[in-house]
């Protein structure tokens, strides 16, 4: 009779089985088409935000597959089905894994190695989530890299000012602490460059944008765009901070869709007048596989590229170590088919929740 019952337990070990392979089957199929959803939908503020997460899609119906294809080794009580099942998992996932390489090709460009006598440029761009400036983290990194511009985002300048007033310190810190010795603050004063290099002229432009029901009253609907023209010496370079709203409802994703036009008309005008090499970035609040994004590029003839020419992440949520899980590469950088790209990285966790962008580029020789 004990003998029995010892083996009862063992019985309900095939059925077990069968059913993680069926959930690894549906869920990668499900996986998988929530991604796809962001190409074949892109008009679409849900299937849009799904580019967000292509990553975790396919890891997920990466191991979704593994655990369907071994189900393809055991006894199914609807055995067809089953292969059937797995069958439009593995064809989802090819599918996503394939439309995923495609656009992270599509206007990447391949990192360079440095001309002997080429003009190279340092560039980190942080949303510092209105993190002090004089935080040691911040300027250690900042000392270390000994960067050339510094752009930031979210910064709230006003409030970064009464911080340094009470800490009887340099209002701004130009030339001190890694930071840059020229400086321009936009409108809006969220966004901030800094320059080893003169600042010829800046403008800034407000995008105006609509408050969604319920929004914080920190939300900011309206979104500057700041547009400088820096004395390199031997080439003008044209740049141009980006920071649309985040897209986490649909008055948000329209907000953000509006701010990308506005910003292709500020690229197009420079393009027009010939006024030499550009380089876009900031926020984004995109990812690499958003078709507003690549249609950005497409439209201005624009080039990017991604650490280890992968996109990483930048934006993360809760907590650093889990960045893979929880996170979204958002910060980006695009720059005009004349300057070539030397190496592009992420920097350490400093405080925010964003991790810094490092691109290196080299300008083009001055004709």
């Amino acid at each position: 009779m004990s003998s029995t019952k010892s083996k009862r337990p063992w019985r309900i070990l095939p059925s077990l089985a069968s059913f993680i392979c069926w959930c690894g089957s549906f869920g990668a199929l499900v996986f998988c088409t929530l991604g796809i959803s962001a190409f074949v939908a892109p008009d679409f503020w849900f299937a849009d935000n799904m580019s967000f997460f292509l990553r975790q899609f396919l890891a997920a119906g990466l191991l979704g597959c593994a655990a369907g294809a071994l189900g393809l080794l055991l006894p199914h009580r609807l055995s067809r089905l089953y292969k059937a099942t797995f069958a439009l998992a593995l064809a989802a996932f090819l599918g996503l894994a394939a439309a995923s390489v495609a656009r992270t090709l599509e206007n990447t460009a391949e990192t360079r190695a440095a001309a002997p006598n080429g003009h190279s440029l340092k560039i980190i761009s942080i949303n510092v989530e209105r993190l002090f400036l004089g935080d040691r983290r911040l300027t250690r990194f900042l000392e270390r890299e000994k960067p050339d511009i510094v752009v930031l985002q979210e910064v709230m300048w006003w409030l970064q000012e009464r911080r340094w007033e009470r800490l009887e310190l340099p209002v701004g810190s130009k030339g001190e602490n890694g930071f840059p010795e020229f400086l321009s603050v936009g409108s809006g004063e969220s966004l901030v460059i800094y320059s080893s290099f003169p600042i010829l002229q800046t403008r800034s432009e407000i995008v105006l944008g609509d408050l969604h029901e319920g929004a914080s009253v920190t939300h900011e609907a309206d979104r500057e765009i700041l547009k400088a023209t820096l004395d390199t010496g031997d080439r003008r370079l044209n740049l141009i901070l980006v920071h649309p709203d985040s897209p986490r409802n649909h008055v948000r994703w329209q907000n953000k869709r509006r701010y990308f036009e506005e910003t292709d008309k500020t690229i197009h005008g420079l393009q027009e007048g010939d006024a030499g090499p550009l380089l876009v970035v900031g926020d984004w609040n995109s990812a690499p596989w958003s078709a507003r994004f690549q249609k950005t590029l497409t439209e201005n003839n624009l080039k990017t590229a991604y650490p280890g020419g992968w996109p990483r992440t930048t934006r993360f949520f809760f907590d650093h170590r889990l960045h893979w899980i929880l996170g979204a590469p958002v910060d980006q950088f695009a720059v005009s088919q004349d300057i070539n790209v030397l190496s592009v990285s992420t920097g350490p966790h400093i405080g925010s929740d964003h991790l810094p962008l490092i691109v290196e580029i080299e300008l083009p020789a001055k004709n």
